[in-house]
């Protein structure tokens, strides 16, 4: 199945045996190397301080007096007790994870993975598949082909086979809408820019499902 990276990020993600959903992705880690899918990331609000559920905050006797006379009950023949009344004191900060892409079972309505293997860390190896959103895609020659919008996946082979490009003069000979270019060629880091040969132009189609693999 051929998914754009974007669409992912509009999905749930939730365990296969907890099944709770509320948590979304905010990321797709590809291999440098080969572009293969390694990671999903995706943030979850945890408490900052475990420990400290609740706190005792100081009440005004003046305001337990009110509330004692406003509820019929007499403040000077029933004393209050207690010096405070619990409040929560827990605060909650998000963290990022990543959960390996071989735990991922099923990307249907939601994202469900199983197991619990799940980094903090960024592995050196991977990249977040939006570094390349904007960058130009050129010829050898210098001919500009389009821009970068998306990555597309392949779920069965479990790596990025395709860019989605707009703009550029080869992307609208075939119409209106984006089009779809085949991963081949190198980034050029230094000046963000993906090169190809110039041979790729034909391979440019406007159906995703149409990409055909280059090897």
């Amino acid at each position: 199945m051929l998914l754009k990276a974007k669409d992912l990020l509009d999905k749930k993600v939730k365990h296969s045996e907890t099944k709770v959903d509320n948590i979304g992705p905010n990321g797709v880690l590809l291999n440098k190397y080969d572009f293969s899918l390694c990671y999903l990331s995706f943030e979850e609000s945890v408490p900052a301080d475990p420990g400290n559920e609740e706190s005792f905050q100081p009440v005004d006797k003046n305001v337990l007096n009110m509330q004692a006379a406003t509820s019929g009950i007499g403040s000077q023949s029933t004393p209050m007790t207690g010096t405070g009344y619990p409040v929560t004191a827990r605060t909650y900060h998000k963290e990022n994870y990543l959960i390996p892409w071989h735990d991922i079972i099923s990307l249907d309505d939601d994202i469900v993975y199983q197991g619990n293997e799940r980094q903090m860390e960024e592995p050196d190896e991977c990249m977040a598949s939006s570094i390349f959103d904007g960058w130009t895609v050129e010829t050898i020659d210098g001919e500009k082909i389009g821009k970068i919008k998306d990555i597309i996946l392949d779920t069965i082979s479990k790596k990025a086979v395709a860019l989605e490009i707009a703009e550029g003069f080869w992307s609208k000979l075939l119409g209106e809408g984006n089009k779809y270019m085949p991963i081949a060629g190198e980034p050029n880091w230094a000046e963000e820019k993906w090169i190809v040969e110039p041979e790729l132009k034909d391979h440019v189609v406007s159906n995703k499902e149409d990409i055909k693999p280059l090897f």
